[in-house]
């Protein structure tokens, strides 16, 4: 029998931010949005998608629109800028 009270995530979005690291943007079961890392892992066989500890809990829309905004501005502070990220 299922447990109704646990906490599910449904993804909504994700990004790629590393070869092997996405950032996943789901809705809880509980409310609001998280916002949490993914690493990839082969095992040699296959890849196996672990969740790294700490997501984000955001949560709105509102506060979803604030975390773009902050991106945005990043961006735009960035510019074109090459300058190479460490990709652990």
């Amino acid at each position: 029998m299922a447990d109704n009270n646990k906490t599910r995530y449904e993804e909504i979005s994700n990004a790629r931010v590393s070869d092997n690291r996405s950032v996943v943007i789901s809705s809880c079961s509980k409310g609001g949005y998280t916002m949490a890392q993914r690493m990839n892992i082969s095992d040699g066989k296959q890849i196996v998608s672990v969740f790294l500890k700490g997501a984000i809990h955001i949560k709105d829309k509102e506060g979803l629109e604030n975390v773009r905004d902050a991106i945005n501005v990043v961006l735009e502070q960035i510019g074109n800028d090459d300058e190479q990220w460490d990709d652990d």
